[in-house]
């Protein structure tokens, strides 16, 4: 309903089904989507059915946004805004589920083994840092690693992930 009041052409049906097709012709396939919270003449059915779809999806990342009301839009005048307080503790609701998706994605991680680029490296940690393919810079988190010697910024490393720390990995370069 609120895809359709939005203007979208697509269904959650027709959403689900090219989720499902990914996943199954890319394994590995790293999936990321941006939600919005609060369009207006959004339910607290519409709400949950929002969260449902969150739960099965399984996104590896999500970035959950409130509906902001922007002049020279169809949306700025529809009827039923949503108030500021709602639309920002569905958010924190998405958020929170989306904490826990990336928690079991991550805890799925240890013992893998992953390209990582090399970024540079944290003397305080004592480790160096980058980010693999699934990894937007600035916005995902770390991946830390150990190696034997110094890795040069600009380097691909294969790292065998060891520990989590909340949207960090943490592992060792494998000898190269």
């Amino acid at each position: 309903r609120i895809l359709k009041r939005m203007g979208r052409r697509t269904t959650q049906a027709d959403l689900k089904a090219i989720v499902e097709r990914l996943r199954t012709e890319i394994p590995d396939i790293c999936l990321r989507t941006t939600l919005i919270t609060g369009f207006p003449g959004e339910t607290e059915e519409d709400f949950c059915e929002l969260c449902e779809f969150v739960k099965q999806m399984r996104f590896e990342r999500a970035g959950v946004f409130t509906y902001s009301r922007e002049e020279d839009t169809v949306a700025y005048d529809l009827p039923d805004q949503i108030d500021e307080q709602v639309k920002q503790d569905r958010m924190d609701i998405l958020m929170r589920e989306q904490l826990e998706i990336n928690e079991q994605n991550n805890a799925a991680m240890i013992d893998k083994i992953i390209t990582v680029l090399c970024e540079n490296y944290d003397p305080v940690s004592e480790m160096h840092f980058g980010r693999s393919a699934a990894d937007a810079p600035d916005i995902d988190g770390k991946i830390y690693f150990r190696a034997d010697k110094r890795i040069a910024p600009g380097s691909f490393v294969k790292v065998r992930i060891r520990e989590v720390l909340d949207y960090d990995l943490i592992g060792r370069a494998l000898t190269q």
